[in-house]
């Protein structure tokens, strides 16, 4: 039976939409938030020493491209495992660098382009981690610069779409607004290593299938393999050591809360001997008064003793 194996392995994603425009092209119309009517239908790849290195730890993908279409806008896409601080500064800096590589492009008559030539900026990720807490099944986060407290005054030209992957479940399909969108995010979602059996609804797009034919085991050359089991082994050395620093944090926090519980019992302890001590004073105070009473008592009752003879 044939296998397939994880898009979401930096090498196949790099096969699949930095390799194939089409594929692209595809997965761009499906999940950016573009106007009717103003697909993309060319694109144009970053050339190699546009593409900046990225440390091994800490990166485990990139797929930076420009697209380019009759509007000439331009776009980032980002496959990443988990999100971090890091990564987050990475997504300003590729699209605040998107804008300013536009004001760097030379015209035919080599004049550099002006403020008012400038063209839309999307930057798409595509996370496979949960990064919000509020809504368990908004998946889909469109950002843009605006005030907080009127949402008509924005700055356009920067927009970045952030999809937390593991929240995309068929009870939040019908968020999204394109079948294809779906057929997509399905795609990244359901395959995975050594995958063997594939719903039928994702061998009806041509684009979709292409993607899969891609993702078969036996279309990886011998060193293919090597470089996507060596990603994949650095993926499962960084989930181990992430699951140990969340055990560890998950330790400490267990034993602040056991520190803090220690500390009031102390002080409940405390407060307890503080009231048993005061409760022996009155005690002991209530039985040196007895005792008084039972002294005068006696001396009373030789005094009449004496009346009776």
């Amino acid at each position: 039976m044939e296998r397939y194996l994880d898009p979401k392995n930096d090498l196949l994603f790099k096969k699949i939409f930095g390799e194939h425009k089409d594929l692209l092209i595809s997965f761009l119309n499906a999940l950016l938030p573009l106007s009717a009517g103003h697909d993309i239908v060319e694109i144009e790849y970053l050339s190699p020493e546009q593409v900046p290195e990225i440390p091994h730890y800490g990166k485990f993908s990139i797929v930076d491209v420009k697209c380019i279409d009759n509007y000439n806008r331009s776009f980032v896409v980002e496959m990443q495992n988990d999100w971090t601080k890091a990564f987050s500064n990475r997504l300003l800096i590729n699209g605040a660098k998107a804008i300013v590589n536009q004001m760097n492009k030379k015209r035919i008559d080599d004049e550099a382009i002006d403020f008012y030539a400038l063209e839309p900026v999307y930057v798409l990720a595509v996370v496979n981690d949960e990064f919000t807490k509020k809504d368990k099944k908004d998946w889909y986060h469109h950002l843009q610069l605006s005030d907080p407290k009127n949402n008509d005054l924005v700055i356009k030209g920067l927009d970045y779409i952030l999809l937390e992957l593991p929240k995309f479940t068929k009870e939040t399909w019908q968020l999204a607004e394109k079948n294809i969108a779906v057929l997509w995010l399905r795609f990244l979602r359901e395959i995975n290593h050594c995958t063997e059996e594939l719903s039928e609804e994702l061998k009806t797009d041509e684009f979709i299938g292409k993607a899969l034919a891609i993702c078969k085991e036996s279309a990886l050359t011998p060193q293919e393999r090597l470089v996507y089991d060596d990603y994949l082994m650095n993926i499962m050395w960084h989930n181990t050591n992430k699951n140990l620093e969340k055990k560890v944090a998950e330790y400490t926090v267990e034993l602040v809360e056991y520190q803090t519980e220690l500390a009031k019992n102390k002080t409940e302890l405390a407060e307890y001997q503080t009231k048993l001590a005061e409760n022996a004073r009155t005690i002991a105070d209530k039985d040196q008064t007895i005792a008084d009473k039972d002294e005068e008592l006696a001396k009373l009752k030789e005094e009449l003793k004496k009346y009776k003879r």
